[in-house]
């Protein structure tokens, strides 16, 4: 398994690659059949653990929600 970085080059620390996987996991929820308020908390989430994934540099995307 190859090691996780941030856009810089970075290896991630154990802290940020939970941050990422969390992330991710919010994302994939998105792609679920939920509920209209299951899915406005989702992306609700997301939005916020965006802020903190992009203020590191763990990801260079931006979710549509």
């Amino acid at each position: 398994m190859s090691e996780a970085h941030d856009v810089m080059g970075n290896p991630l620390t154990e802290v940020e690659q939970k941050l990422l996987a969390a992330y991710e996991t919010l994302k994939g929820l998105l792609a679920e059949d939920l509920t209209p308020t299951a899915r406005a908390g989702v992306a609700e989430s997301l939005a916020a653990l965006w802020q903190v994934v992009n203020n590191l540099g763990l990801t260079d995307d931006r979710p549509a929600v």
